[in-house]
């Protein structure tokens, strides 16, 4: 076996050029699935980070039988907001931070018309706790929420325009510079919603500013308050519908919510964001799909190329692999020479994928690319990353692939006839 894997290396050393025509296919084939898989972990990762750091937080606890309530916003399933409870989420391993809201709907209107919305009420003091970018959606022109606002809100982008409804600053800018037949813009909307126990109620509330999302749901229906003006509107003084969680890593998201479940018990469910945004993991769900299906065909066409190389090899060496049936060496021992020099070959076009590939994501992680998520108002960096376990799958499959490849050339190779592998110029 020794004996034939120093003659296989010496092969793959002797073809040169052909050597170098399949380790600069399998090399290319590994860098590009290496930055595609790359590209496409970094661009999931900062729409889960948009999510998770933005809007729902990454775990959230509600009362039992709140996500499987008919109700879009139980809000009859509150819980109690005390600092008992608040250090109770954050002494659980891997919790960073904690804040209560009120989830709740109702009608809001303009004195004109009105429509229904979603509402989501928010306590300014430790929000960014949980959620480190609250604030980060807000058009320009506008200012987000801070501590202390009270009988203030937040418009999704659509629903403001519908009832054209704008902040005060909007406002006088659009008076200074507006056509005659434009329309009055209004800086105020009335918020209306009942109590759990079914008492309406009603607030006149300034809008401090409009907020722009890639749901597009959330731009037509939904408006943010301090969580103090909900309660007020609600009669839920002291208490919230859901505790929004930041946590240290998302890779450890699936411990922290089996951890959270454990030390809360049966009276809490414990939801992860990809319970409480599914349209955002199907989409991720989608693009893994699609980035499977663009790594087959790159591997189909590293494979086929590997495949032609062989052949010419076999072409290139019939008198060679006749010379050697006629001195004694079985055909199964050219069998196994060809597919050893094919995995040398595939282990080193892989090693060097790998190396190379993993520095370019590297070098470009490092400094970032700037791009826009679709309904964001800033610029967010995208950092490719690659996972060591996708390296490892990547050489692995470059080498098993090689292997793969050379098994029709090598047979070819080793069913030779000898005395008409001689007789070949």
């Amino acid at each position: 076996m020794n004996r034939f894997f120093s003659l296989a290396l010496r092969n793959v050393a002797r073809n040169r050029r052909r050597s170098a025509i399949t380790l600069a296919e399998i090399l290319i084939g590994v860098t590009l699935i290496m930055m595609m898989n790359g590209m496409t972990s970094g661009f999931l990762r900062l729409m889960i980070e948009d999510v998770v750091k933005s809007r729902t937080g990454a775990l959230q606890v509600h009362r039992a039988g709140y996500m499987d309530s008919m109700d879009a916003a139980p809000t009859q399933l509150n819980m109690p907001y005390t600092p008992e409870m608040l250090a109770r989420l954050s002494a659980v391993r891997g919790v960073t931070g904690v804040a209560g809201r009120i989830m709740f709907t109702g009608l809001v209107g303009n004195g004109a018309s009105q429509t229904m919305f979603v509402g989501r009420a928010l306590d300014l003091t430790r929000e960014k706790e949980a959620c480190p970018r609250t604030g980060s959606d807000i058009r320009p022109g506008g200012a987000p929420l801070v501590p202390g606002d009270r009988n203030l809100v937040l418009l999704g982008a659509d629903l403001a325009d519908s009832f054209h409804v704008s902040t005060p600053d909007q406002k006088a800018r659009a008076v200074a510079s507006a056509q005659p037949d434009a329309p009055q813009l209004s800086t105020f909307v009335t918020v209306q919603s009942s109590s759990p126990e079914g008492r309406a109620n009603a607030l006149d509330l300034t809008v401090k500013g409009l907020t722009v999302s890639s749901l597009p749901i959330e731009n037509k229906r939904v408006l943010t308050v301090p969580l103090e003006t909900a309660q007020d509107l609600l009669g839920l003084q002291g208490r919230v519908t859901e505790y929004a969680l930041g946590i240290d890593d998302l890779d450890h998201l699936d411990r922290v919510e089996e951890d959270l479940r454990a030390a809360l018990g049966p009276d809490y469910e414990v939801h992860s964001w990809r319970d409480l945004q599914p349209f955002i993991r199907d989409i991720i769900t989608r693009q893994k799909v699609v980035l499977s299906g663009v790594g087959l065909v790159l591997f189909t066409i590293v494979i086929t190329g590997i495949i032609n190389t062989m052949l010419m090899s076999v072409f290139e060496r019939v008198r060679e692999i006749g010379t050697m049936l006629a001195v004694g060496v079985r055909r199964r021992q050219i069998l196994l020479l060809f597919v050893i020099e094919a995995g040398v070959i595939g282990v080193l076009g892989g090693l060097g994928g790998a190396v190379f590939g993993r520095t370019l994501v590297f070098a470009i992680a490092t400094h970032g690319i700037k791009i826009q998520l679709s309904g964001t108002t800033g610029l967010s960096l995208l950092r490719p990353v690659v996972s060591w376990t996708f390296v490892g799958i990547a050489v692995g499959v470059a080498a098993v692939g090689a292997l793969v490849a050379a098994a029709y050339p090598a047979w070819k190779a080793s069913r030779l006839n000898p005395v008409d592998a001689l007789r070949s110029l």
